[in-house]
């Protein structure tokens, strides 16, 4: 067991040092929601709006007990004033005047409101999770198969879609059912899973197993990430609730180390030196993404120098913050050059 448990460190460690190279997706609609109002009256409208911007703000601020954060409780009560657009349609409902409510709501008003707040903001550009899902009803325990299992695949796409994390599903092919048996999913010392799951290059893996018992569902999950393990169970209730709570779990973690920080007591700036950039549209690439993460103020084209194009970067939070957001969208990978100079960063561009 020893052993076993030195390997997983090394593996898990490993793992973690793919962090600049992870495999990392633009998720879409991150400011938008859809919920059900119970009718097309305005006082409906508003708690309709007012439960759309809830399910936003529960996707891109990171920190324990957000719903009873002051600022949270603030910008909920006056939901209206950060809507952007919003559209009714046709939906099937027990209410006979039910609506389903899509709401896009302003990203900017809501980043300037959280940037000065002691909770952490995640931007659109997020880490894929790999999912193997074991599924256990009256025939036995089996690997998810969607072809099979169409209630289990909506719910994990629903979670997916609600929490924005983006998934990866293995192949399963001859391969890996060679390697692999479902205890090999159920266990947290599992040397094959985390073997298999290294041709993924993914940096966080989600091990999960559900159960039909009666009318409801039950589920254990376990996730690999940032060198260590962690476990939690879902109680009985419905497969989208319990799916729901995986992805919940794999939320909590990663956001605490991908959301930016925001340090309300000082602004700072750093100069940003880029290597590999060969053409102009490239210089404005980089700079647009730069822009687009959140504890990010400004970012302004300097010059080019000895094979760098610099940037200086208007920040707020915490340099390691930095340097951990700056990579996960597989743009810019550090080079390790800047350690001996606080106010310059390296980093080379990828052309993906």
């Amino acid at each position: 067991m020893n052993d076993m448990k030195l390997w997983i460190r090394v593996f898990l460690i490993c793992l973690m040092m793919t962090h600049q190279n992870l495999y990392a997706v633009q998720v879409e609609r991150l400011y938008e929601a859809e919920v059900i109002a119970q009718s097309g009256s305005p006082e409906d409208r508003v708690l309709a709006i007012r439960q759309a911007l809830q399910r936003v703000l529960l996707r891109i601020l990171a920190g324990d007990d957000i719903l009873q954060d002051d600022m949270v409780k603030a910008v909920l009560a006056n939901a209206s004033d950060y809507v952007s657009e919003y559209q009714y349609s046709l939906a099937e409902a027990e209410h006979q005047n039910a609506r389903l409510l899509r709401v896009l709501f302003n990203e900017s008003l809501i980043i300037n409101t959280f940037r000065s707040t002691i909770k952490g903001l995640w931007n659109e550009i997020r880490p894929r999770t790999l999912v193997w899902l074991v599924v256990e009803d009256k025939n036995g325990a089996h690997f998810f198969d969607p072809d099979k299992m169409p209630e289990v695949e909506w719910a994990l796409k629903k979670a997916s879609r609600q929490k924005k994390i983006p998934v990866l599903m293995p192949m399963q092919d001859l391969t890996e059912k060679r390697v692999l048996s479902i205890s090999d999913v159920l266990s947290a010392y599992s040397e094959h899973l985390l073997e298999v799951s290294v041709r993924y290059e993914v940096v966080s893996t989600l091990a999960g197993k559900i159960v039909r018992q009666g009318k409801c569902w039950k589920a254990e999950w376990t996730l690999y990430f940032d060198a260590k393990i962690q476990q939690w169970r879902s109680p009985c209730s419905s497969v989208a609730d319990v799916t729901l709570s995986g992805f919940q779990g794999v939320y909590d973690r990663l956001s605490t180390v991908y959301a930016a920080k925001p340090d309300r007591s000082s602004i700072d700036s750093i100069i940003l030196k880029v290597s590999g950039i060969k053409r102009v549209k490239e210089v404005v690439r980089v700079r647009d993404y730069l822009e687009k993460l959140p504890m990010i103020k400004t970012a302004t084209w300097l010059a080019t120098e000895g094979g760098y194009n610099l940037y200086r970067i208007f920040f707020q939070g915490d340099k390691s913050d930095l340097k951990n957001t700056l990579s996960v969208g597989r743009m810019l990978k550090a080079d390790g050059l800047s350690k001996q100079n606080v106010k310059e960063i390296y980093y080379r561009f990828l052309n993906n």
